[in-house]
């Protein structure tokens, strides 16, 4: 088996040591495996270069490593996906790294010994569709619209600021966008069902982290052939949704239990808004009027490290897929009390007209 080690130069450009020259190559020359590196020259190069390699190798196992952060693994997937020959796994040295966490933390992706003898995993991605212009990508984590792919958007703008890196450039964008991009009116469609706006947010998941470390979806299985639909719903005032957004969805992740999240567990989620508007694809950003997001089951073979503790920790239940809400999502008190929230009522539906104007 050949392995592909492919680095993203521009990023990790904080990191104390070299990767490549202090981590990998000692590991696979100590391996003694048949390996190469490859330094991407531009954005897209390396979809170019693991398609390339997949195909060449034609029935031999091939395995690709994301030596960056989440959007060089997204290359490398976009590049590998199709290729049933192809594994992927990622050797951390970007600022987010956040698929990697259900499986590890960032030291047990950096030994390399550990990844060279992983274990592979088949998991499930999406495939993001701009209904418009017939684009068609993949996203191993999660593909977004609304407040946080808004963020998303403004984020590199963000690495300007002195010590601004990871999730501080995410958080400084939310608080950018926090005062203008939290009602969007976009249509949201899961599985043929509409769901009631308007929105902060809607983003569908195959895994659990993402902005550098916010855990939007904390049920989801990236293995079970189904996504986890986070759906955010603007039913209050600015003050609270600036307490929830700051506290409860991007520092302690229980945006979930609030009456207004709605959390589904599906195949696919239709968006659709009257203007163009970015989406986030696994921290990449495109603009859109119309998209689907749809399930890819088993769509990548995916290697952890060797002493992960993911298979014995879903053994014990302490990795658990479970959707557990809490009690304000009990029905019918769930959909009463959010129809009758005042800021619903009152600006929503009387002041704004959202729904009779929708239709």
């Amino acid at each position: 088996m050949k392995h592909y080690f492919v680095e993203n130069p521009v990023s990790g450009k904080n990191n104390p040591i070299d990767i490549i020259k202090e981590k990998v190559i000692p590991a696979a020359e100590e391996a003694g495996i048949d390996y190469e590196v490859y330094v991407t020259k531009e954005r897209g190069d390396a979809i170019r270069f693991v398609r390339e390699k997949a195909a060449e190798a034609g029935d031999e196992t091939v395995r690709f490593y994301a030596v960056g952060g989440d959007g060089t693994l997204y290359e490398v997937v976009n590049g590998a996906v199709g290729f049933p020959n192809a594994e992927v796994s990622v050797i951390p040295k970007g600022s987010g790294n956040d698929y990697i966490r259900l499986y590890g933390d960032r030291e047990s992706f950096l030994d390399v010994p550990q990844l060279i003898n992983g274990i592979p995993l088949k998991v499930d991605c999406l495939k993001v569709e701009d209904d418009d212009s017939g684009w068609t990508e993949v996203a191993i984590n999660q593909a977004s619209m609304g407040f946080d792919a808004e963020a998303t958007a403004k984020q590199s703008a963000m690495k300007k600021f002195p010590g601004a890196i990871g999730h501080m450039t995410y958080l400084l964008a939310g608080l950018y966008c926090m005062f203008t991009k939290v009602y969007h009116t976009f249509r949201c469609t899961v599985d043929g069902k509409e769901i009631p706006g308007p929105f902060i947010f809607a983003v569908g998941c195959s895994s659990r982290w993402y902005g550098s470390g916010i855990k939007v979806a904390p049920f989801a299985d990236p293995t079970d052939g189904k996504l986890d639909f986070v759906i955010w719903r603007r039913l209050v005032s600015w003050p609270i949704i600036f307490k929830e957004g700051l506290i409860d969805w991007q520092t302690k992740g229980e945006h979930v239990y609030k009456p207004a999240c709605e959390y589904i567990r599906g195949e696919s989620m239709e968006l659709e808004s009257k203007k163009p508007v970015p989406i986030n694809v696994d921290g990449e950003v495109r603009i859109v009027k119309k998209c689907r997001f749809s399930v890819l089951p088993k769509a990548i073979t995916f290697v952890i490290p060797a002493d992960s503790p993911y298979f014995d920790q879903v053994k014990s239940g302490e990795i658990s897929s479970k959707i557990d809400q809490g009690k304000w999502h009990k029905e019918p008190f769930h959909t009463w009390y959010n129809d009758h929230l005042p800021f619903n009522v009152i600006v929503n539906k009387w002041i704004m007209g959202y729904g009779r104007k929708r239709k």
